[in-house]
């Protein structure tokens, strides 16, 4: 697993020891370094990261001052020489605090941890993760809902378009359209079903699906519309 981060310190002389010791985990990816918090903020306000290191000691813009200012949560590790920051940050919830200098043992023991929580994370999506179940060519299939890009109509069957392959399902539109989460999938013809995860804009006559022209039926043009407004 690739973890994507930015580090903040103000000291070059820190930065360049701490530094070394990020060299040794390759599953770190170093987005960006900045010497203080307003940069830092700037730029997360158009990209997306999973952690931060960031030094207590920061110019203008204190570290809890920098985390109350994030539009998004992100893990943080925070670098201090201040024992007492080791209780302020626990309770601010942040991932882990380490005393200045920083050991090469306890990275391990913060990375590690990291490294655990996104993983732990990554399964609980997993596991939460809408699924539907089918048969195709004799063999039971199980798809996850969200990579499937459309549903069409082939006759007595239905093609189910999903990012990896394309599967032929003995079914009814109506039919398969019931299996599959209410709301996300929407039919807007009466030979296409679209997940409106992939939907990127629509026409008058067509919906873009995942970069694919698909036809749009007067009929269903109200409730696609509706439905593609209010999706989450």
């Amino acid at each position: 697993m690739k973890l994507k981060c930015i580090y903040i310190e103000p000291n070059p002389v820190d930065r360049l020891q701490f530094l070394q010791l990020l060299k040794n985990y390759p599953e770190i990816i170093l987005e960006a370094e900045f010497s203080n918090a307003l940069n830092a903020i700037e730029y997360l306000n158009y990209n997306s990261i999973d952690f931060a290191i960031v030094a207590s000691d920061l110019p203008i813009c204190n570290v809890f001052e920098f985390v109350e200012q994030l539009k998004d949560h992100i893990e943080i590790i925070l670098l201090t020489k201040t024992p007492m920051d080791a209780i302020k940050s626990y309770e601010k919830g942040y991932l882990d605090c380490l005393l200045k200098p920083v050991s090469k043992g306890r990275l391990k023991n913060s990375i590690d941890r990291l490294v655990n929580k996104f993983e732990l994370q990554s399964v609980i999506r997993e596991k939460k993760e809408s699924v539907v179940h089918f048969k195709c060519n004799f063999k039971s299939e199980k798809v996850r809902t969200n990579n499937i890009r459309w549903i069409e109509a082939m006759g007595d069957y239905v093609k189910v378009v999903t990012e990896s392959k394309n599967y032929m399902v003995l079914s009814t539109m109506k039919s398969f359209l019931d299996k599959l989460p209410k709301n996300q999938f929407i039919r807007i013809h009466k030979s296409y079903i679209v997940n409106l995860k992939k939907v990127i804009n629509f026409t008058t006559n067509n919906v873009n699906t995942d970069g694919e022209m698909l036809p749009l039926s007067r009929k269903q043009k109200s409730i696609f519309k509706e439905n593609f407004i209010n999706f989450q």
